[in-house]
């Protein structure tokens, strides 16, 4: 009996196994049948509204060739082909010179000429000239009527030493580039003195001639370029002294000479003979020669002259002009 027992179990689970297998085969037909239906009419439905294409792969161009892919569509080929002829990009180390704004240059600080005046003896003026921007130049030194050129030192200084010409001296100092300074001094000691000035340009070379109290050419009161003396000549107030000024280079350097005798304090009388000479040379042969002469008497201007004169021809060299009533005489009183 209980054997029998055995054996239905074993059969009704049999049965209940075959059972769910046969069902769940069925949902399975039945969902696979539901599907294949679906895409049939999804392409009944694409049939009835023309064909639907479908993205196609296409393939990427190798860059290493310079053909295009004869499969691809040609509007691919186009944007995809190299060009035929290399093309070099090439990078300079230097920056575009015409491509950059030209830099102006900053002029340096403290460059602008200086010049500074200062009292002397013998109403003399002391200048001294700072320009560090014009080394090697020449420089227009003007006072009054008196104009001449001085050269500036590779430093960019000059000193000079300057009669004075009025009591309250100012003094021009002008570069060719317009550059220049202006000073002044007060020279009270000016009318004790008497001075005659002659300047002039070029290469000329005219001479200022002084014969003190009957001297002739030659003797120890005659004063002049190879005989000029200085400043201490003024001592006992019995001669004068010659300063020549200007530096020659040209038809336009202007030079000038200056002569000046101690009259406020003389103790001799008389009268002193001024002359211009001038030798004829192979630098002012035949050449126009403009001169101008200027007194003082006591510190006041006397008498003021220009000269133009026509130098003779080339084979008159050697030979000297002497210029007259271009300068008058100095006469000097006992004090």
């Amino acid at each position: 009996m209980q054997n029998l027992k055995n054996v239905y179990r074993r059969y009704a689970f049999a049965f209940a196994t075959a059972s769910t297998a046969a069902c769940i085969g069925f949902v399975m037909q039945t969902s696979e049948a539901a599907v294949v239906s679906s895409d049939q009419e999804g392409i009944a439905s694409a049939d009835l509204n023309g064909p639907v294409p479908l993205p196609k792969d296409v393939e990427v161009p190798h860059l290493s060739t310079r053909q295009s892919l004869p499969s691809m569509p040609a509007d691919v080929r186009h944007a995809t082909s190299l060009p035929h002829q290399q093309v070099l990009v090439a990078v300079a180390d230097d920056l575009p010179v015409g491509l950059l704004p030209n830099e102006e240059q900053i002029p340096a600080l403290g460059c602008g000429p200086e010049l500074r005046a200062e009292p002397s003896a013998a109403a003399l003026v002391s200048l001294q000239l700072i320009a560090p921007c014009h080394p090697n130049e020449r420089v227009l030194i003007e006072h009054e009527d008196l104009a001449f050129h001085a050269e500036v030192s590779g430093e960019g200084s000059a000193e000079l030493i300057v009669p004075a010409l009025s009591e309250t001296a100012v003094f021009a100092a002008t570069f060719a580039n317009g550059d220049g300074a202006v000073a002044s001094a007060r020279i009270d000691a000016l009318p004790l003195y008497d001075r005659v000035v002659m300047q002039w340009r070029g290469e000329a070379g005219p001479e200022l001639h002084a014969r003190e109290f009957g001297a002739f050419y030659g003797e120890t009161g005659h004063v002049w370029r190879e005989a000029p003396r200085n400043v201490s000549a003024l001592v006992g107030g019995n001669a004068g002294f010659l300063l020549s000024l200007g530096a020659a280079g040209g038809p336009q350097s202007a030079q000038a000479e200056i002569y000046t005798f101690p009259s406020g304090i003389s103790s001799s009388q008389g009268e002193i003979q001024i002359s211009i000479e001038a030798a004829v040379t192979e630098a002012n042969c035949d050449q126009e020669v403009r001169l101008t002469s200027l007194g003082l008497t006591r510190g006041e201007v006397s008498a003021r002259h220009e000269l133009e004169i026509q130098m003779p021809d080339c084979t008159a060299v050697g030979e000297f002009l002497v210029l007259k009533n271009l300068v008058q005489n100095l006469t000097i009183a006992k004090n």
